[in-house]
């Protein structure tokens, strides 16, 4: 997990790695960018999406290839916000 301040590179380095550093022929990768309105049931739907169908409710990369993804940006509403 990298955090920091908006604007400090976190997301090229990650994206540079994921291109650079794993051999695509072996790996596929995903991103996956959230906001506070991403939904859970968004969030599968775009995971289900970037997969392949095995069978009924089960997916995967592509037959012979490993899977990455990668979650950009996880929003999280501050603690208090809801509820209070």
């Amino acid at each position: 997990m990298f955090v920091g301040p908006t604007g400090t590179g976190k997301s090229v380095q990650i994206n540079s790695m994921l291109k650079e550093q794993f051999d695509n022929q072996k790996w596929t990768n995903f991103v996956l960018g959230f906001s506070a309105q991403t939904t859970a049931n968004q969030t599968e739907r775009i995971i289900d999406l970037s997969m392949e169908k095995r069978r009924k409710g089960v997916y995967g990369p592509m037959l012979g290839k490993e899977g990455v993804i990668f979650v950009d940006d996880l929003s999280m509403p501050q603690k208090g916000t809801y509820g209070a």
